[in-house]
């Protein structure tokens, strides 16, 4: 009990990382998600797959893909019927963290292929990709 005490800090700093790991590396790999960087996804953005973006409203107004579907992550479960499972899903975020949530979620789902763009739309920005603003 005395190690607990002396240690809390560090078993809780453990834990956290542990738990960010899994969320973010381990659990979409297992799911089959794959990762997604912005080069890969011009070599793929002619082919048929519906963007995801899971960031909030307001993140979403500040700009967003022009072809992407807005569905912010607490909402993934209940309006996956949305998303067409015939195609190739990529989900998006603004690092790469909740997509790799929904990601996950959707590949359970049985979405498949799912991607998780990764780093958000910092790196879709930044690879010169069209941005919108606006609520539409």
């Amino acid at each position: 009990m005395q190690f607990m005490q002396q240690y809390a800090v560090y078993i809780f700093l453990t834990l956290l990382i542990c738990w960010m790991l899994w969320q973010r590396v381990i659990a979409p790999r297992l799911s089959g998600v794959k990762s997604l960087s912005a080069s890969k996804y011009f070599a793929m953005r002619d082919k048929p797959h519906t963007l995801i973006d899971v960031r909030s409203a307001g993140e979403w107004a500040g700009g967003h893909a022009p072809d992407a579907i807005h569905i912010p992550l607490g909402e993934i479960s209940k309006r996956k019927h949305e998303i067409d499972a015939d195609k190739a899903v990529v989900v998006i975020c603004a690092s790469g963290n909740r997509s790799a949530m929904a990601a996950t979620a959707l590949a359970k789902a049985g979405l498949k292929p799912v991607y998780n763009f990764s780093g958000g739309m910092g790196a879709w920005a930044g690879a010169g990709l069209p941005v919108r603003t606006g609520r539409k």
